[in-house]
């Protein structure tokens, strides 16, 4: 067959009839042989799908990407509102310039001797700031029970003998009393010191960790905490004292070792070698341990708080320096309570913190191996 030889018409243009050729070798191979029509190759569309996959992995990518970034933007954004503290020792000329002082030495000693002194006034301190707020929430159940219940009980039995009744006047006052008293702390909190929130342990973690919190060692923020917790306990509230006082010691540490109150402002011009973020940080560690044992009663257990939740930087003479603080805010409360309740002398209280009533048991010796097996399972 000739290959120029015309097969069949499939179209007509203006300028005559479109022949197609029978040349096997110059067959179009997207084109069916038969009907003359386009057919698509399997290679295109793979091609096409390839793409089309393509461009859907590079549309999830970007959003991906435009999701992280939004999310870094908004960490950043709230990173930018704290700054991490100093703990770094700076060994430049003037450090090594004291070091070769031939007076080093004695500073040290000296140095050394007012850390101790400054963690017994941090026992003393958050031991009595501890009584205060029991005391506060002494007087303020003496007001809510004696001073209105009572009053009311007595008129409502005097109504109740003539016929009339005021159960509602007592539930009324008790619920006015404590919403007045949380109000108080409430506001206290919102208006004043907003970092005092809460019970203040994460903050105090933070703090320990390196993190600087405005104003979460500052004057203000101790006494929202103080009046805020005794108003709270107060109002009948579902709170306790125990965290609030780790917050308070990490606030009178950090106010006693700086020698000095920002909010007021004072500078008594002591304890200024101790200015820094390093001793700081040590003596914050000190009074979060003065704090839980306060509040427990437990100097040994304000020890194991500082070290296993709250400081990071220990030293074995740093751990003798958080005891002293905790022993001595122990006994301080004690000695202090003791004699508010008349029974001055009598150092059994139990801290802040209130477990109710216990007799002692008496116990074998064959008990003890049942003893340490609860210890056991208890800690795992």
């Amino acid at each position: 067959m000739n290959e120029r030889e015309p097969l069949l018409s499939v179209g007509r243009f203006r300028g005559g009839t479109r022949f197609r050729t029978a040349s096997l070798t110059s067959l179009d191979p997207n084109e069916d042989p038969v009907s003359g029509l386009e057919r698509v190759a399997s290679i295109t569309n793979v091609n096409a799908e390839e793409r089309r996959r393509r461009r859907l992995e590079l549309e999830k990518e970007e959003r991906e990407r435009l999701i992280r970034e939004k999310a870094l933007n908004e960490e950043m954004a709230l990173s930018s509102r704290f700054e991490s503290l100093d703990y770094e020792v700076v060994e430049n000329q003037l450090y090594k310039k004291e070091e070769n002082d031939p007076n080093h030495q004695q500073i040290l000693f000296r140095q050394s001797l007012n850390r101790w002194v400054v963690c017994f006034l941090i026992g003393i301190c958050t031991g009595c700031v501890a009584a205060f707020i029991d005391i506060l929430i002494h007087y303020s159940g003496e007001v809510k029970f004696h001073l209105i219940i009572n009053n009311l009980l007595k008129l409502c039995e005097k109504d109740m003998e003539q016929g009339g009744g005021c159960v509602w006047m007592v539930e009324m006052a008790w619920i006015a009393y404590n919403c007045i008293l949380v109000a108080i702390s409430a506001s206290l909190v919102v208006f004043v010191s907003p970092v005092a929130a809460g019970s203040g342990i994460p903050q105090v973690k933070c703090f320990l960790n390196g993190i600087q919190i405005p104003g979460v060692v500052r004057l203000k923020a101790l006494i929202v905490k103080s009046f805020g917790v005794a108003c709270t306990v107060g109002g009948g509230l579902s709170a306790g004292k125990e965290g609030p006082m780790i917050h308070s010691g990490a606030v009178i540490a950090a106010g006693i070792s700086q020698g000095r109150c920002i909010s007021l402002p004072l500078d008594f011009h002591i304890f200024e070698e101790f200015r820094s973020d390093r001793e700081k940080r040590d003596f914050v560690s000190a009074g979060a341990a003065a704090g839980v044992a306060a509040a427990f009663g437990a100097p040994l257990g304000g020890v194991l708080f500082s070290i296993e939740e709250g400081a990071s930087f220990l030293n074995q003479t740093l751990t003798w320096r958080i005891f002293l603080a905790a022993m001595i805010s122990s006994f301080t409360v004690n000695l202090i309570l003791s004699v508010f309740y008349g029974v001055g002398g009598f150092l059994s209280w139990n801290g802040l913190a209130n477990f109710g009533v216990f007799e002692d048991a008496n116990y074998n010796i064959w008990e003890i191996p049942f003893f340490l097996l609860i210890g056991n399972l208890s800690f795992c």
